[in-house]
């Protein structure tokens, strides 16, 4: 897969309910907050929010800390070990709360504050956090004034605290990585210098790529090198490697990190990032799945403060599981967790990111839910919905084999496309509408016989999905439409031109079962047994039900 710089796309980022981004979009398919000028936050969202919930409870099932707080006080050692367990699952209201907590338990502990400071500060979801700058500043500065028992490690990550937090505008988070990875290299068998200094360059890295074997890179290998079972060294590994296209490195320790923070939803929900990446889709929409539970346990038990930023991470878990699902031929599960979706977010006044996401609900009811009901669907108001509509009704007519149904599905979409309530799609409406069309053109010309006409839509649609840079954890159109060029192709007698765009497609969705029994088809045709046979056995074995059994015009 390509680098594509807004992979993780600024729309999918905001915090529910905003209409501002940030000037650099995290590249994290999660929920990001807005830039808001310092003058107009005297009191933090994160703060009120946090004040107007229950009070937190210690929980178990959070996974690694791997440091140690300057108090005796048992109890607050404990409310500062479970600070660092939230802040390595990016739950940053409940990690600030845990540190205040340990605050009220210990006054005089230093490293209580320091904890509450580094939670403040931004991370590669949560940026710039401008609103939060004051609060951690004061916090650093009673950290400072506690700071006569501090060790040589902790005065390190004081000092860090302090660059970062020093007075300005904003957080100063190039002089603060600069810092830190000075201080994990003055002390190369710290584990949290390590961590915390390859997560400051990832922060200030913002949209730039970053290069292959980065000292960020190289931190977090050491750290897991010793200590495997590190869960916030996985984290910041997971997102490192799917970055630079590596996801295979992490996937060893991808496997571990569900048993190790079983309680931390965002732990749960990261290895799919790897999962996806290699192909693995089934493992990938199960841990969403897992994820999804865990965030509901977490939310009955711990009582946690309520945040856009929290219903993002929901959001993105049951978008990623639905994806994940339709990838492998999952109907039951992408119905299922489509259910959810719309049950928690499609309903009142939805947030324009939520509506987009929420397609793959239209896509999960067009692929795999009852025909009738499908058509059956009332025509929405909201135009998006409208065209999702079209879509959904075309894929479930396709199953009819019903090309003329089809067609004037797609011919609504362009209808709408075209007409006065037009401007209301927005831009990643508009875009995913064009790619609805043309894949439904391509699917009706393919039922009424006429390969070649298929393959020009398919490949309109293709060129759309490409150049809209979609993103790719998860994608927010559900498949490669390469594959259904090739599939075209292939129908029209072409095996050796299906071959060619269907290799290209498995390289940026590798494991695609349905590419892959096409591609069998024509490895056939081209008198490649061997081929074909391998790549049938891999489709067989990868789909959730008979591959052989779904028609050309369907892939």
């Amino acid at each position: 897969m390509d680098w594509i710089a807004a992979r993780r796309a600024a729309w999918v980022a905001a915090a529910l309910g905003v209409t501002a981004w940030p000037a650099a979009a995290s590249r994290d398919a999660t929920w990001r907050a807005p830039e808001v000028p310092a003058e107009d936050c005297a009191v933090p969202a994160a703060a009120q929010a946090a004040a107007a919930a229950p009070a937190p409870v210690l929980l178990d099932g959070l996974g690694y800390a791997g440091i140690e707080p300057d108090s005796a006080n048992e109890q607050a050692r404990a409310w500062f070990a479970q600070g660092v367990r939230l802040i390595w699952a990016f739950d940053e209201v409940e990690a600030i709360r845990a540190f205040q907590t340990a605050q009220r338990l210990d006054p005089n502990c230093a490293m209580c504050h320091l904890g509450e400071a580094w939670a403040r500060g931004p991370t590669i979801n949560l940026s710039p956090r401008t609103d939060e700058l004051a609060a951690a500043r004061a916090a650093v500065a009673r950290a400072a004034a506690l700071s006569r028992n501090l060790g040589g490690r902790d005065r390190l990550i004081l000092r860090g605290m302090q660059i970062r937090t020093r007075p300005g505008a904003d957080f100063s988070n190039e002089a603060y990585a600069t810092y830190m990875e000075g201080a994990a290299l003055r002390m190369p068998g710290d584990d949290t210098l390590a961590i915390m200094a390859a997560d400051a360059r990832m922060v200030a890295w913002g949209e730039t790529k970053p290069p292959v074997g980065s000292l960020a890179q190289q931190l977090l290998e050491r750290v897991l090198a010793r200590n495997p079972n590190h869960g916030g060294a996985i984290h910041y590994y997971i997102h490192l490697t799917d970055w630079i296209d590596r996801q295979e490195l992490a996937v060893p320790y991808a496997e571990r990190l569900g048993g190790i923070a079983p309680a931390a939803s965002h732990l749960v929900h990261m290895p799919s990032h790897s999962y996806f990446g290699v192909g693995r889709y089934r493992d990938a929409a199960a841990v969403n799945v897992a994820a999804i539970a865990a965030d509901r346990a977490f939310v009955q038990r711990a009582r946690p403060a309520e945040s856009g930023y929290r219903m993002g991470l929901l959001a993105h878990d049951m978008h990623f599981a639905i994806e994940s699902a339709l990838a492998r031929g999952d109907g039951a599960t992408a119905l299922d967790v489509s259910g959810q979706y719309r049950e928690t977010y499609l309903h009142g006044e939805i947030d324009a990111r939520l509506r987009v996401m929420g397609a793959a609900t239209f896509y999960a009811r067009g692929l795999h839910d009852d025909v009738a009901a499908v058509l059956a669907l009332p025509v929405p108001a909201n135009v998006f919905d409208r065209a999702q509509r079209h879509y959904a009704r075309g894929e479930a007519l396709a199953r009819r084999g019903d090309a003329a149904a089809v067609r004037a599905e797609a011919a609504a979409i362009a209808a709408l496309r075209a007409g006065r309530d037009s401007p209301g799609l927005g831009r990643r409406g508009e875009q995913l509408a064009e790619v609805f069309q043309y894949v439904l053109e391509g699917r009706a010309a393919m039922l009424a016989g006429d390969p070649g006409m298929a393959a020009a839509a398919y490949r309109k649609a293709m060129e759309r999905q490409l150049a809209s840079d979609f993103g790719s954890d998860p994608p927010l159109f559900w498949y490669s439409v390469r594959r259904s060029l090739g599939a075209a192709m292939l129908a029209s007698g072409d095996h050796l031109s299906a071959r060619a765009q269907l290799y290209v497609s498995l390289r940026s969705w590798p494991n695609d079962a349905l590419a892959l029994y096409v591609l069998s088809r024509a490895d056939r045709a081209a008198g490649d047994a061997a081929s074909a046979d391998r790549n049938l056995a891999r489709a067989r074995a990868l789909w959730a039900g008979d591959v052989t059994a779904v028609p050309l015009p369907r892939i």
